[in-house]
């Protein structure tokens, strides 16, 4: 195992597979998640890895960023619905320190989600922090230009911003599927699927269980797409397309600040 030394909050672990190794076994050893992992590297067979194969791989667990033109720290962090003081010190940033395109941001796996709303009323919680591009419903598809039913809900985010898992449940589907491009489906523990497609990356495998807020993969134009986004697809029990917006909370309660000492909750903003 070679360690690179980083200035910053974390190192980034170089791993020679060893026989006997897993994904599993790696990721208790190192304190990560699974998804971590499969986020670092392109693995072929995630439950067969080839022994002398070099990983890659973060100390402490979390994930990397990489800066577009005219993103901020405070938006960066809306996308991990993280808080942004958090990724200030794991990265040594000063107050003078301006972030630029194409820097590398090191988001710790402790504050992901820490600000992502957990629905109450309603089924799943929001996959990605962005902003809708189209609904579910009829419309003109905008690359064929006939008049076709839209099955999901498209969230237009940044290239490489991260998707979660809406509501917990098992990987039934990871690869690549049609007009879909890389795309994650999941069957939850209620019996209803939900599908993550155009990724640009997928972090999990079939068969893997995962929770709500896991990580999946990263948001991508894959397969049919102008531009990066994620479709976002909801199907009942008996495989049925639904409104995806019918089963997620608000959307302004995609990114919330918790007041932890006075019990507040404020919205974080679209």
């Amino acid at each position: 195992m070679i360690m690179a030394v980083s200035s910053f909050g974390y190192i980034i672990v170089t791993y020679v597979i060893k026989p006997g190794d897993t994904l599993y076994s790696i990721a208790k050893k190192h304190d990560l998640h699974v998804s971590t992992i499969l986020d670092f590297n392109e693995i072929e067979d995630p439950r067969n890895l080839k022994i002398g194969d070099t990983i890659l791989f973060p100390q402490p667990d979390g994930l990397l960023y990489e800066v577009k033109e005219g993103e901020t720290l405070t938006y960066i962090a809306k996308l991990f619905f993280a808080p942004v003081e958090d990724i200030v010190k794991a990265n040594n940033i000063k107050n003078s320190d301006v972030i630029i395109p194409g820097q590398k941001l090191f988001i710790p796996m402790d504050s992901i989600n820490k600000y992502g709303y957990e629905p109450m009323e309603r089924i799943f919680r929001w996959p990605v922090y962005g902003v809708i591009s189209s609904n579910y419903g009829w419309r003109t598809h905008p690359i064929t230009g006939k008049l076709a039913f839209h099955t999901g809900l498209d969230i237009a985010a940044p290239m490489g911003a991260p998707i979660f898992a809406a509501a917990t449940g098992y990987v039934v589907f990871a690869g690549l599927k049609g007009g879909y491009g890389y795309m994650v489906e999941i069957q939850h523990d209620n019996g209803m699927i939900t599908r993550y497609a155009h990724m640009s990356h997928i972090s999990v495998y079939v068969g893997q269980r995962v929770f709500m807020g896991s990580l999946l993969g990263r948001v991508g134009a894959t397969g049919l797409a102008t531009g990066p986004h994620v479709h976002f697809e909801v199907r009942d029990n008996e495989y049925r397309t639904v409104d995806p917006l019918s089963t997620l909370p608000a959307k302004d309660l995609m990114y919330v600040i918790r007041g932890y000492q006075d019990g507040n909750t404020d919205a974080g903003g679209k």
